[in-house]
């Protein structure tokens, strides 16, 4: 049975406008809602969550899933230089660290034994058909142990970490991928880890486990999970598109208790993006991007508000919202970038503009100040103007070839593109591609980079740094 809603006062919910994109009607909400702040105890033994939460990077992509960080923050480093500590951190992982107070989280997976004839479920093509094998997935025929981690923020130790899985694994991933993809969320006194077919978890800030949850089999043709969750008021949101749209759903619980909110059954084909919360002039929308469909869902009941064109293609990358407009992209079968308008009644004015190229795979585009950045693979930057989509350039290239799986983030006037390589490009914001210098590290990064109270928080293969 599901539990009658309890939402936080509306006065508690903190509205951040995306960048000097003013005025800006329709907000991006703050993953948690507002509801942890200063004040509020932590659980015994633990402390106290930080007062500020510009201070915290409580989820993929930071508050509010835009990638943007306050305050000041170094620029410049590499192997030796401004390496406040770095850690090693057993296994593999996309999972990007998040950050409340003097706390580091973060999912990882470590491979086991090999288990021979051990194979995937049969997935399904484009065709419909079954027996559909990508060739690049691999994993399901090893054991593997999932785990959730606390790092010190201060220093670096591992202050806990917590195996939720040790054995089998529901299906293949892609062999880029990991099975600890999803970004973890937290609200300052408690963390969600999601592991798609292998659970969904819930711990205090000191590893206590609260409560975990099932979702059955995620089936996302082999490649692998990456969808991360997301907190507003007292919900725990989870999008799981899977396969050709069969079993695909958004479930929301309670995040006290893992209870079922609601659930709403969806028919979009498997997506790795993860859905964004804004506010529509009185009304919260929770927007969810698809192949088939960009859909916008009340947080509240999963009553769904509207839906238009979805992204034809894959949505691996995220959305961006701001200046009363909503950015869906995509870059698998195609490349294609959807400004959507927030708020429009008629679905016939609802699309504002598309552009047809320059978009990523992978990586989520990024809104900051006045511009909106596109960035393919390699590394090639589109910038446009969000709201008519006009180029203002495109073709802006990183001084070295080099492949991007890592979504940008940006501080200070600045965007930083971190590759595969370990290196972060520094670009200049604005309507000129300006790259400002190179920050290498020793090892491959896949994660996308964390920033909080001052410090730039980056995964690498091995380690996590901390950059200050």
């Amino acid at each position: 049975m599901l539990r009658p809603l309890t939402l936080l006062a509306a006065a508690a919910l903190i509205v951040h406008p995306v960048g000097a994109l003013a005025p800006a009607p329709h907000a991006v909400l703050a993953p948690e809602g507002g509801s942890v702040s200063a004040g509020v105890s932590a659980p015994e033994g633990g402390s106290t969550p930080a007062a500020a939460a510009e201070d915290n990077w409580p989820q993929w992509r930071g508050p509010g899933g835009l990638g943007i960080g306050e305050g000041a923050y170094v620029d410049t480093w590499s192997a030796t230089e401004n390496i406040a500590w770095k850690t090693e951190i057993p296994g593999r992982g996309h999972s990007s660290p998040v950050v409340w107070g003097d706390r580091v989280f973060l999912a990882t997976s470590i491979v086991g034994e090999e288990i021979p004839g051990r194979t995937a479920p049969d997935h399904l093509g484009f065709d419909l058909q079954p027996g559909y094998l990508h060739p690049d997935s691999v994993g399901v025929d090893y054991a593997h142990t999932l785990k959730v981690l606390a790092v010190d923020a201060g220093t670096g130790d591992i202050v806990w970490e917590r195996t939720v899985h040790e054995g089998p694994v529901y299906d293949n991933r892609h062999r880029k991928n990991t099975y600890a993809s999803a970004t973890v969320v937290t609200d300052g006194q408690m963390v969600y880890a999601s592991f798609e077919s292998e659970g969904l978890f819930a711990f205090d800030v000191n590893g206590n486990p609260r409560w975990n949850r099932s979702f059955g089999g995620i089936a996302k043709a082999g490649l692998g999970p990456g969808t991360s969750p997301i907190l507003f008021g007292d919900l725990l949101i989870l999008q799981g598109d899977q396969e050709m749209g069969a079993g695909s759903f958004i479930a929301v619980l309670d995040r006290a208790t893992g209870e079922l909110v609601w659930r709403a059954e969806r028919s979009n084909r498997r997506s790795w993006a993860t859905p964004l919360l804004v506010q529509v002039g009185k009304r919260t929308e929770l927007l969810a991007s698809g192949a088939e469909a960009v859909i916008a869902y009340d947080p509240a009941t999963g009553a769904e508000l509207w839906r238009t064109d979805g992204t034809r293609s894959h949505p691996i990358p995220s959305i961006v919202a701001g200046g009363g407009l909503a950015f869906a992209t995509a870059g698998s079968q195609r490349k294609v970038a959807l400004a959507i308008r927030l708020g429009a009644d008629d679905e016939e004015d609802r699309i504002a503009w598309r552009y047809g190229k320059g978009t990523a795979y992978v990586p989520s585009p990024i809104l900051y100040g006045d511009y909106l950045y596109l960035m393919n693979d390699r590394g090639i930057v589109t910038c446009l103007d969000p709201q008519t989509g006009a180029v203002l350039y495109e073709g802006g290239r990183v001084p070295v070839p080099a492949t991007f799986t890592a979504s940008p983030v940006a501080f200070d006037g600045k965007i930083l593109l971190t590759s595969e390589d370990g290196d972060t490009f520094v670009l200049r914001a604005g309507p000129m591609h300006e790259i400002i210098r190179t920050n290498s590290l020793d090892e491959p990064v896949y994660a996308s980079l964390a920033l909080a109270d001052g410090v730039i928080f980056i995964r690498g293969a091995r380690h996590l740094f901390a950059i200050k």
